[in-house]
């Protein structure tokens, strides 16, 4: 097998392209570490919505390639207390009044690692949210964050480490808002779910959990001829381990196959009015407005990083040829 990796320029920005006879990867570094473009070679489809000018990027950066969530969704008032300490953060979605997506997807990375082998390649990127002055004012932590992607075979493979460097504990959540094009006349979508959270006319979780709709052919693989902003519930313990949402590209007859571990226990999809051509299932370690929720971590998947600790989770996405 043939594996490059090599250093280029995406719409005039710096970025790092790798692949394989299967796959090939754009990382645009400068823009949150994004992995930009997922090209399959065989049909030479592009598989994540991509920008066509880099002003079109900048103008919503959540809505192409795979942006980096840290913390994901909406935190209300972008206000919480977590052990005695009142933060902060920015509004930056103005009609609700929420803290949208985190610090990360618009930062600039470091890029630490570039290498191949036989068997892989691999990109690691790097970010240290403290020596950035905004956010450690919003978020007054030594946090440090790596991306590890790794190109094997027909996969790519994310593994984000969150460290924690500082002297206090500090709460984290991670997603992605991952970015698929999705022809809504010939694609079909299924997810891992049994049940989703209601929401509130903020779309914030009110707390309760219900049932979905057509869960059945959520499950097989159904057109999405709806417009989309759910948050659901992975049902991983109910599937012996399955958490996935897949897109089958019926006419291109490939299926996207995104798998999340364990941590990862919600899911947010996404598609703006239903009929845009693009589909973001979006995994979430915690769930929309979690810091605010008075419910057990063990639901909402708040986890908390203490003085020196570090936590990695990890995701991936395979492309896989399909006669449906």
């Amino acid at each position: 097998m043939t594996n490059y990796i090599e250093k280029m320029t995406y719409l005039g920005t710096p970025a790092v392209k790798a692949g394989n006879e299967h796959l090939e990867i754009i990382v645009v570094p400068e823009w949150g570490s994004n992995v930009i473009s997922l090209v399959d070679k065989e049909t030479k489809m592009h598989l994540l919505r991509e920008p066509e000018t880099t002003e079109s990027f900048h103008d919503t950066p959540a809505l192409y390639g795979i942006p980096i969530l840290f913390p994901p969704n909406r935190i209300s008032d972008g206000t919480f207390t977590f052990r005695g300490r009142t933060y902060h953060f920015d509004i930056n979605e103005k009609d609700k009044h929420h803290h949208l997506h985190g610090f990360l997807y618009d930062k600039k990375w470091d890029i630490t690692t570039m290498k191949q082998t036989d068997e892989e390649v691999i990109i690691e990127t790097e970010i240290d949210l403290s020596e950035i002055p905004h956010v450690y004012k919003q978020f007054p932590h030594h946090a440090v964050v790596r991306m590890t992607y790794i190109l094997k075979d027909n996969t790519l493979y994310k593994h984000t480490t969150i460290m924690n460097k500082g002297k206090d504990a500090f709460p984290w959540g991670l997603g992605y808002h991952t970015t698929f094009v999705f022809p809504e006349e010939s694609s079909l979508f299924s997810l891992t779910a049994d049940q989703q959270w209601e929401l509130d006319e903020r779309l914030l979780p009110t707390g309760k959990l219900i049932d979905i709709p057509n869960q059945e052919a959520l499950h097989e693989g159904m057109l999405l001829r709806q417009q989309l902003d759910d948050v659901f519930l992975s049902s991983y313990q109910k599937r012996g381990g399955e958490n996935q949402a897949v897109i089958y590209h019926q006419h291109a007859h490939l299926n996207m196959i995104y798998k999340a571990d364990e941590q990862f226990k919600h899911w947010v999809v996404y598609n703006a009015d239903g009929t845009q051509g693009y589909l973001c299932p979006e995994p979430y370690t915690w769930v929309t407005n979690a810091v605010n929720l008075d419910l057990p971590s063990s639901l909402t998947g708040l986890q908390v990083l203490e003085p020196g600790e570090e936590k990695t989770v990890k995701s991936s996405i395979t492309i896989e040829r399909n006669h449906r």
